[in-house]
């Protein structure tokens, strides 16, 4: 079951990578807004998934995250952006959009320090008995 919860919130991170891109992207181009500060929305995304790593595994929650991170990253900035040319445009390809790239680092720069903090400060706490007890 840990898989498919896992899975899940690789899906949800991709989807918010790609969101981002949508809230950060020129408004000439079809579904953008040009919203300054697209980051504000990756940071309560990160910051949700770290919230459900911290709580889904007490042991382990930063390799749990890693993978996650990555296999997001994967998906939503290089599995999507392909697909999205091939689809739209008949080309495969990589959009070699600088706009991308920019949107894409400040999505990082502000949804990982969340998921991080989240990550340490959510997590349970073992008491003198050694059960799990909740931090927040």
């Amino acid at each position: 079951m840990r898989r498919v919860y896992s899975g899940g919130l690789v899906f949800v991170l991709a989807a918010a990578i790609h969101v981002d891109w949508h809230l950060a992207r020129p408004a000439h181009h079809r579904l953008s807004l040009e919203w300054a500060h697209h980051w504000l929305f990756a940071v309560a995304v990160f910051a949700l998934v770290g919230w459900l790593i911290a709580r889904g595994w007490p042991d382990g929650a930063g390799w749990v995250a890693l993978k996650v991170i990555a296999l997001a990253v994967l998906l939503g900035q290089g599995v999507e952006p392909v697909l999205e040319r091939a689809i739209y445009h008949r080309e495969f390809g990589y959009p070699a959009d600088p706009e991308r790239w920019r949107a894409f680092w400040v999505c990082l720069g502000a949804g990982l320090p969340a998921l991080l903090t989240t990550l340490v400060l959510c997590r349970p706490r073992r008491g003198s008995s050694g059960h799990v007890t909740s931090a927040v």
